[in-house]
Formats: structure tokens, sequence, C-alpha cells
């Protein structure tokens, strides 16, 4: 699958921003030989089309997701625009389509699926993560988002496999580029509502997420207990902030100097105008007020 994914990526046109209902045209023989069967929009069950695993040449319009079993399951793969006169070792095993964008539908609805993509403006070879992947290499694919479509619910990205590293957690949108998180994403999960840190390898200690824009809106950083000396591309961009436990110092410059402000649990969904756009760095200094001592801002480092 790595060797014909590849070689999408070689022979099929980039991906542009500008549909995201598409057309793609299948065919029963190789080049484009034999019955043709037109996909317009999702199509989640070609049984009930008379074409399942019957797809070995394709002609695709703009960018759309093909899956081996009905409703999107089953191994997925986006194909980009171009000609296909064969599907590799997706001939005779496509049961489903939809376009890259298309609202989810079925079982898979409540849950964030990160679709990257090699280049930037949706462009080169494609990769779409449904649920946690702890380690991009054991995909073949580390270091190699420039650009990704969210979709569902929001997704938490992070430099390091294990989900360790800087993260940040992306709403459901389009991200033409990934800006500083370009070539660096390394792991991904869901965020689950209420703890923003699925699965086993998820801190139950205090945290802390700083959001963009007013109102918990926007890209957003989440920083554990052990905090972030340097926000580094989020950097004097937050507008507003969750404190889900603990008590927290954010400071307008990195390694916790300049101006600095204690914040306690609870939502902030305005900072203060004169603290708006100015954190650089934050880390927790107590998980109960009051303090009893400094803060020890060698620890960690």
């Amino acid at each position: 699958m790595k060797t014909f994914l590849g070689s999408l990526a070689l022979g099929a046109a980039a991906l542009t921003s500008s549909a995201a209902w598409a057309d793609a045209t299948f065919y029963e023989g190789e080049n484009f030989a034999g019955q043709p069967f037109e996909a317009h929009g999702a199509v989640p069950n070609f049984v009930e089309r008379g074409f399942n695993d019957r797809a070995r040449s394709a002609v695709v319009e703009a960018p759309v997701e093909v899956c081996m079993d009905i409703n999107y399951f089953g191994g997925c793969t986006v194909l980009a625009p171009g000609r296909y006169p064969t599907l590799g070792d997706l001939t005779g095993r496509i049961s489903s389509v939809r376009p890259v964008g298309a609202p989810r539908g079925g079982p898979a609805a409540t849950s964030g699926v990160i679709t990257f993509y090699q280049a930037e403006n949706f462009g080169g070879r494609a990769f779409s993560a449904r649920g946690p992947v702890s380690s991009f290499s054991e995909r073949g694919y580390d270091n190699h988002a420039l650009s990704a479509v969210v979709e569902g619910s929001p997704v938490e990205v992070c430099i390091d496999v294990n989900y360790g590293g800087g993260c940040t957690v992306l709403n459901p949108g389009r991200y033409p580029t990934l800006g500083a998180l370009g070539s660096h994403i390394n792991s991904v999960r869901p965020v689950v509502a209420g703890t923003n840190r699925p699965g086993p390898a998820r801190d139950r200690g205090a945290r802390a997420t700083l959001y963009g824009q007013p109102d918990m809106r926007g890209r957003a950083i989440t920083l554990g207990g052990e905090g972030a000396s340097d926000l580094q591309n989020f950097n004097e961009r937050a507008s507003s902030l969750v404190v889900e436990r603990g008590y927290w110092i954010f400071c307008s410059e990195p390694q916790y100097r300049g101006e600095c402000r204690t914040f306690g649990p609870g939502e902030y969904r305005q900072l203060p105008l004169d603290f708006n756009n100015v954190i650089s760095s934050g880390r927790r200094i107590s998980n109960n007020y009051p303090y009893a001592n400094r803060p020890n801002w060698e620890q960690n480092r």
C-alpha cells in the first residue's frame, strides 16, 4: 500500500481547496475500460449501486476518499485529482467513496478525523487518521504533514511520538498550511470532551489550554503540568484560556520572564485587554491555593 500511495503522489495533480463536493468516475476494467460508475458526492455503499469491489481504474475530478468497506470503514485512501489507469492495491476492493471535506455520516460522525497532506494547499500524498495514531513513522508518514483537513471533532497533534513534545488542538476546518507545525507532527489523537487527553497515556494531572480567539475558539494549545517555557509558534497569540486543574502562571516572555499573572481553575473567555495576545510561556505553580512556597523555576527545566 505504501508503494502504491507513493505512486499516487507522483501521478496525480495537486489537490485544490476549491470544491468540497466532487465527482469521481470508476471503471470496471483497467485503462478506463468496461462499465463506468459515476459517484456524485458521498456514496456509502457500492453494493446498493451494483458496483461493489468492481473498480479497477478511475478518473477523479477533485479529492475523494475511497474505502474498502461500506460506510467508510476498512482501509481508506485519499485519491487526488487525476487519471488512474490502474488502482493498484485498491483494484477490485472499493466499497464506498466520499469527497474530502464531506460531512461524516454513520458511526464515525462523532470522532475526529484528520487528513494530512505532504504539501501545502492539500497537495501531495495524503494520510487519514481515525482514532489515535501514536507514531507516524510506523505508518511511513513521519515529519511529512504540511497541510490538513479536520472533520467531525477536534484532534490533538503532537510533535513527538506517543503524544509527547509540544501538542496543539486543531478544530474542524481546512488548514492549507500548518505553519510552524509543518513537517514536525509525529502523533495525533481525537480530543475527548472534558479531558483533551484520550487513551491510556492521557495526563490526569493539571492542565491548561490557551486559545487563539475569545470564547475558547480558534487554534488551541494544551499544556500539561510541566508547562512550556517557550510557546514558540503560539507566542503572543492567546486570547482566551481554560484552566482545568491547578494554579498557573503565564508570562509575556519566554522562560517565565516579563509580566506574569496567575490564573486558577476556570474559563477565561476573554483575557484582560493588556494581557491579550501577550502570553509566551506558562506553567503550573501549585495544585492548591494559597501557595505554600515560592515557585521553583528551575524545576523541570
